[in-house]
């Protein structure tokens, strides 16, 4: 339901419950001028009825102010949010999705090396985030459990880097909240340029072909949903190999 449309039946049940208001009124003092008249009975019976209509206008007012209206508002808030988000996303990105993913390679907190050139192939995730960053720690138990989810796959590849962050402050970091999800640091930005601007926490998935196909900005449970279903849909295309079978 639309602004207007809810203001003009607002007005409306508005105008109904002014007039049921006024009769009661002068039904009101009729019945105390007339008591000991029959036609008391008159007025109190139009003061009942004055009384139903005002509750009836209050009933419906509410019933369609959060039955109909309420809903269409949140909707019209989540558009315009998802808009502003859109727009976000597209100013502050050096490659969007359709581009091809830079060649990088970073030390990872376990000294191991992740190396995209080496991740041709498989379907994988790249978040980045900071300590500091609010949204990122709120979007972060998300990501710990999409990589427990989907470790077992050999298909399946994750990199959650720490923006302007150390090797000491992502350990640290991973370790006080239990994340066990492949992290490294990018201290100086230089692989978080070759992506973006600004803004994060800031979430990509890149193909086996090594295009970027998802690209979000902030944190929100409807977009994390769409990121597992977009990676349940990568990886269930893809063969596993026969010397890494995933686990049961």
């Amino acid at each position: 339901m639309s602004i207007p449309t809810y203001n003009s039946i607002l007005f409306a049940l508005q105008i109904g419950a002014f007039v049921a208001i006024c009769v009661m009124i002068v039904s009101f003092f009729g019945m105390i001028i007339q008591w000991t008249t029959p036609r008391r009975g008159r007025h109190v019976l139009r003061l009942l009825l004055s009384l139903g209509i005002i509750a009836g206008c209050i009933v419906v007012q509410q019933s369609i102010f959060w039955g109909m209206f309420m809903p269409t508002l949140r909707e019209q808030q989540l558009a315009e949010q998802a808009a502003g988000r859109e727009k976000q996303l597209d100013e502050s990105s050096v490659l969007k999705v359709g581009d091809p993913a830079p060649e990088f390679t970073l030390t990872m907190t376990d000294d191991k090396e992740f190396s995209m050139s080496e991740a041709r192939g498989d379907v994988v995730l790249i978040n980045f985030f900071a300590t500091w960053c609010g949204p990122c720690r709120m979007e972060l138990p998300h990501i710990q459990q999409i990589w427990e989810e989907r470790k077992d796959n050999p298909r399946f590849r994750l990199l959650v880097i720490g923006r302007e962050e150390t090797m000491e402050t992502v350990k640290q970091f991973c370790e006080e909240n239990g994340f066990t999800f492949p992290a490294a640091p990018d201290p100086d930005r230089v692989v978080f340029s070759m992506f973006a601007h600004d803004l994060i926490p800031r979430t990509l998935v890149i193909s086996p072909e090594g295009t970027i196909i998802f690209s979000q900005v902030g944190f929100s449970e409807p977009d994390v949903e769409k990121l597992e279903a977009l990676l349940d849909e990568q990886l269930a295309g893809l063969p596993v190999p026969k010397d890494q079978p995933i686990a049961e």
